[in-house]
């Protein structure tokens, strides 16, 4: 099947897939340009190759405007090609890349920045027979130092590999304690990934996500209380 897959939920990325082929891929750092780049991004990635059958979109977590230019791209690509259009989440696409070099059964922390000093975090227990990470805890997002009580309580198990840029920004706090491999890979989400774990999900009789976007918390705009007036 081919797959276009967009994911803004950090930088701008979009890839051409067949099956776990990448027949193209592009990335760029959007710098709050998302909408802007994207569209005409995917023209030129799709133009002159075999036409998509599907389309994914990452769903984040990540932060709200960013996030909705990949799932509203997406969602015009697929009303116009006339072809289906399903969410994936985008920590999925992280867990996708680390376990081409772990273990199947690794323990994995996916952690990326939701800015205002938080977190977006998942943690993955490993694969399933069919190759698709398996979730073991959220998304959530949380305070660093809340996460790290987590990891804390969790001290029992096997730590953790790390992947995402959350590390990056917090390397004290979210330390992955003890882990034998720490992948500590910080590079934002890929939408090839995301094509992949997509193909592997339908190949096996699964079901993708709607589009609904992941932001994990309320909004800060709230509709005004509607007033009551009285007609004199």
């Amino acid at each position: 099947m081919i797959i276009l897959a967009i994911d803004t939920s950090a930088t701008a990325t979009a890839a051409l897939t067949d099956g776990e082929t990448v027949l193209s891929e592009w990335s760029a750092a959007a710098g709050g340009k998302h909408a802007e780049l994207t569209g005409p991004a995917v023209r030129e990635l799709t133009a002159g190759r075999p036409a998509p059958e599907l389309v994914v979109t990452g769903i984040g977590p990540g932060p709200f405007t960013g996030l909705r230019a990949g799932i509203a791209t997406a969602i015009g690509y697929g009303l116009g090609a006339g072809i289906p259009v399903h969410g994936v989440p985008s920590h999925l696409a992280l867990a996708m890349r680390a376990y081409r070099r772990f273990d199947p059964g690794t323990p994995l922390l996916a952690v990326t920045d939701a800015r205002r000093k938080e977190v977006y975090w998942t943690r993955f227990s490993g694969v399933d027979e069919h190759g698709v990470p398996v979730v073991a805890a959220g998304p959530e997002v949380s305070a660093p130092a809340d996460l790290a009580a987590h990891l804390a309580e969790a001290a029992g198990e096997q730590a953790p590999a790390g992947i995402g840029g959350g590390f990056e920004l917090y390397p004290e706090l979210l330390a992955v304690p003890e882990a034998a491999d720490p992948i500590l890979d910080t590079a934002p989400p890929a939408a090839a990934d995301l094509a992949i774990a997509a193909h592997r999900i339908l190949a096996t009789g699964g079901e993708l996500w709607p589009t609904t976007p992941l932001y994990l918390r309320a909004p800060d705009a709230a509709p005004a209380a509607r007033r009551e007036t009285s007609l004199r």
